[in-house]
């Protein structure tokens, strides 16, 4: 009987929880758990989140070990490591596979290869330390979520990786909503408290483009409050799911800011709600997108500039978005190339 003919428990393991994700790799597992469980029993651990610490979500059962008081800089990776890895050393043994995301899963990877636990390293962000080395080098299969983290890993370790990209968190909408019109143009950065996420890459570009528009920039995001911001641009900071959604449906454009970034969920999340999108050409969105949709440093004001310029050009690059393969995958296509790694 083949491995993936019997029912299988699976252990998945990331540092964000599923029922309120901090960033994209919270998104993410809360899209990819819900098809799991369709075929196998799915236990998550996680340590970012406020819920409490045992729940179900769509079938799996979450377990929320106690984050430990941590630096958010470089102590981050080596403290929640160790506090996932300690806390499932004895638990891996009772599961078949092993599923974990990102360094602060590498622990409890290597603990699954001791014990003889076929695992799956799956990289969201790459971070070249000796603790994403090890979890790659531990992990029976490594997986990443574009070609550009794909690169990242393969100049730190001679490994085989393979890529396999998410699908767009929200259900795509078929036409652009109707904007409020007027003659200001509405730019929107999502951009999440992060240094290669931030808004300082693209400020001075739009202060260039306001030479010629009257534009209202809004910047949202996990922690974005945070940010030192000139006193023309809107900071909505941290938002509800709700007003995300909002900011999107009244965008004239979307600038993806990552510098560098490993994906760009916030693309694709734009992208569903019928806004035409802008995204870095650091960042793995870039290798599924239109041409069209790709800016540089040295090119952004032109870009910018282009759109704004011609509403018919907007209309046309989010068709081409809208109409490209990404945004035709599903989570359901997602799990099925994990899946497929599991035989």
């Amino acid at each position: 009987m083949g491995l993936l003919a019997i029912t299988l428990r699976i252990l998945s393991v990331a540092w964000e929880c599923p029922s309120e994700p901090y960033g994209g790799l919270g998104v993410f597992i809360s899209r990819l758990l819900p098809e799991m469980t369709r075929d196998f029993e799915v236990t998550h651990y996680c340590l970012y989140g406020y819920s409490r610490l045992v729940y179900s979500f769509h079938g799996a059962r979450v377990i929320r070990v106690h984050e430990p008081l941590v630096d958010r800089g470089g102590g981050v990776l080596v403290l929640t490591s160790i506090a996932l890895g300690g806390e499932l050393m004895r638990v891996v043994p009772l599961f078949d596979v092993l599923i974990s995301h990102d360094v602060h899963g590498s622990l409890v990877v290597a603990c699954g290869r001791e014990l003889g636990v076929r695992s799956i390293y799956y990289v969201h962000t790459w971070t070249f330390t000796p603790l994403d080395v090890m979890g790659a080098l531990s992990a029976s299969r490594v997986l990443c979520n574009s070609e550009f983290t794909a690169s990242q890993i393969k100049s730190t370790v001679n490994i085989d990786v393979k890529v396999v990209y998410p699908a767009s968190p929200y259900p795509l909408v078929v036409d652009r909503p109707n904007k409020p019109g007027g003659d200001k143009r509405v730019i929107v950065i999502p951009s999440r408290w992060q240094d290669n996420k931030s808004p300082r890459y693209v400020i001075n570009a739009l202060g260039e483009v306001r030479k010629r528009f009257k534009l209202e920039v809004v910047v949202f995001g996990r922690g974005a409050e945070l940010y030192e911001l000139p006193s023309w641009v809107i900071n909505a900071g941290t938002v509800s799911e709700e007003e995300k959604l909002k900011l999107y449906r009244r965008a004239d454009l979307v600038l993806q800011v990552g510098f560098p970034e490993p994906f760009g969920l916030v693309a694709l999340e734009a992208i569903s709600q019928g806004a035409p999108t802008l995204v870095s050409n650091q960042s793995g969105v870039a290798e599924v997108l239109p041409g069209e949709a790709v800016y540089s440093l040295d090119n952004i004001v032109e870009k910018i500039t282009q759109y704004l310029d011609d509403n018919s050009l907007r209309e046309e690059l989010w068709f081409k978005e809208r109409d490209s393969w990404i945004m035709k995958r599903t989570w359901r296509d997602v799990w099925s190339e994990v899946k497929s790694e599991l035989k």
